[in-house]
């Protein structure tokens, strides 16, 4: 069963957002705050950040940078992230080292030499009282194998993915960084498929995955209205080094650079106009500054 969209927002996410959603914070920044207790939560989304792993340090010449212009040994975390809404759970990427290959001891279990994981995502989503067979939707930035792992488990809930991510996911042919057998369950899940179009999710403009092809066909991204911390963009992998953001540079491996560049353009004009705070995914020193499941931004 699946439902299908043209709701394209694209370029207009920044102003039909601020006007339809009423978005706290247009127009101005916020830095995260501290994650509120569950006594004092208010009644809208949750969003909570779950630890998935990390890469082993990758060649800054993969995303057209040189090792000079790149801080740190160019490693990534994977993290996922759980949304709890009073209408329902989203999931968004769902790991990059299967739940079956974790021990959940502390034990780091490796996935093809790079991609590393001492956590299970299915015990640290049940320890937050949202069990997987309990998530009401999952979504994943994009098919590449760190951010594919565990879809399997997920076969019940309503996936949200582009058509052209869904095409390539299930095309008939060779294709790169990507691992079928981790998501193959979700052929003919229930889901909705959007013609690169943003969806929101349960219905409020709080949570809304916005389209943004260019690393992959059908990459998206997620955006998350809070109350007290204000907007946030999940950015899937739109950048993977803040560095890449700053000098203007497309990892080679992108399915179309052009895509991407126009892409990142209407981005920073959202951020800009909703005053929403980009986290980018991969980037360690984004993901260590940021509070940790159990505690979470509201």
């Amino acid at each position: 069963m699946q439902i299908t969209t043209n709701l394209a927002l694209n370029p207009g996410w920044a102003a039909f957002l601020c006007a339809a959603f009423t978005l706290a914070g247009c127009g101005s920044q916020k830095p995260p705050t501290a994650a509120a207790s569950p006594e004092t939560a208010p009644a809208g989304p949750r969003l909570y950040i779950l630890d998935c792993g990390t890469i082993a340090p990758m060649d800054p010449a993969l995303f057209s940078l040189k090792k000079e212009e790149v801080k740190g040994d160019g490693s990534f975390v994977s993290p996922c992230y759980l949304i709890v809404h009073p209408k329902g759970t989203l999931v968004w990427d769902v790991g990059q080292v299967p739940d079956a290959k974790i021990r959940d001891d502390g034990t780091e279990a490796v996935e093809q030499d790079i991609l590393k994981a001492t956590r299970r995502l299915g015990t640290q989503l049940a320890a937050l009282g949202h069990p997987i067979e309990g998530i009401t939707h999952v979504a994943m930035s994009h098919y590449h194998t760190d951010h594919t792992a565990n879809a399997n488990a997920f076969a019940k809930a309503t996936w949200i993915v582009q058509q052209a991510e869904y095409d390539l996911m299930f095309k008939d042919a060779e294709v790169g960084i990507r691992t079928p057998d981790t998501y193959r369950d979700l052929r003919d899940a229930k889901r909705i498929t959007l013609n690169n179009a943003d969806h929101d999710v349960f219905g409020d403009g709080t949570v809304v995955v916005m389209a943004a092809p260019g690393h992959t066909p059908g990459h998206q991204m997620l955006f998350v209205k809070l109350a007290r911390t204000g907007p946030v963009l999940l950015e899937g992998d739109l950048y993977h080094f803040p560095e890449e953001r700053t000098l203007d540079r497309v990892p080679t491996f992108d399915f179309d650079a052009a895509m991407t560049r126009a892409t990142r353009v209407k981005v920073e004009q959202f951020l800009k106009d909703s005053g929403a705070q980009m986290w980018i995914q991969h980037d360690p020193p984004t993901y260590a500054g940021l509070k940790k499941a159990p505690e979470f931004y509201d």
